[in-house]
């Protein structure tokens, strides 16, 4: 009878797939898999550039693209100011890596809440709005910044609305609002492990104190 031993490499992204007994194609799919978030990356900075490449193109039509998002023509009777904002929010946007993120950041978030959880309220400061050059951005009286299209159908299809996503998100923008605080690890007993308790030395056991009797010396 022909017997047949299975071993860690059963996985295929197993990182112990290793030894020379591992098909070539199991091999190749793991290091595919664990290159994937640099490829990811790699790919958003290549559709960012394309993007951003267009955006530049289209920049004269800006004024016409905010007032109709916005359904404020101010945007259009200022042209010339908000094309100069539209500018510096495109360099911006270039310098946050604002459309690359998108094709890597959820599953980084979704790493670093193992170690890490964001607290904080937002004070309104304005930096996570590309360092304040989001063309959309206001402030009010009081010098807190404030959303000109919040809320509304675009804003929800942005970033903005899920900031802060990672750790990252917060010291890109040296946020004064939210911090990353690290994760207690707390330890855990495994399942099926027999726990030795601890007694004090000297200890009188509850049926001798509910019985009446004196300790032993």
């Amino acid at each position: 009878m022909v017997t047949q031993s299975v071993s860690s490499c059963a996985f295929p992204l197993s990182l112990d797939c290793r030894d020379s007994d591992t098909p070539g194609a199991l091999r190749l799919f793991e290091r595919q898999a664990l290159e994937l978030p640099n490829l990811m990356h790699a790919l958003g900075r290549v559709v960012e550039a394309i993007l951003l490449s267009v955006m530049w193109v289209g920049l004269p039509l800006a004024p016409i693209i905010v007032s109709a998002v916005s359904g404020d023509l101010s945007f259009l009777r200022n042209y010339r100011q908000t094309l100069r904002q539209a500018a510096r929010q495109i360099r911006a946007m270039a310098k946050a890596e604002v459309i690359a993120r998108r094709f890597y950041n959820e599953k980084r978030a979704a790493e670093q809440s193992v170690s890490w959880k964001i607290e904080g309220e937002c004070s309104h400061c304005g930096e996570c709005c590309l360092f304040q050059t989001c063309v959309f951005l206001d402030h009010d009286e009081e010098g807190r910044s404030r959303c000109r299209i919040y809320g509304n159908w675009f804003f929800n299809r942005l970033t903005c609305a899920e900031y802060p996503m990672t750790k990252d998100d917060i010291e890109l923008y040296a946020c004064p609002s939210f911090r990353a605080e690290p994760v207690r690890q707390v330890a855990q007993v495994r399942l099926g492990r027999h726990v030795i308790p601890v007694v004090a030395r000297n200890a009188v056991p509850d049926s001798t104190v509910e019985s009446g009797a004196s300790p032993r010396p």
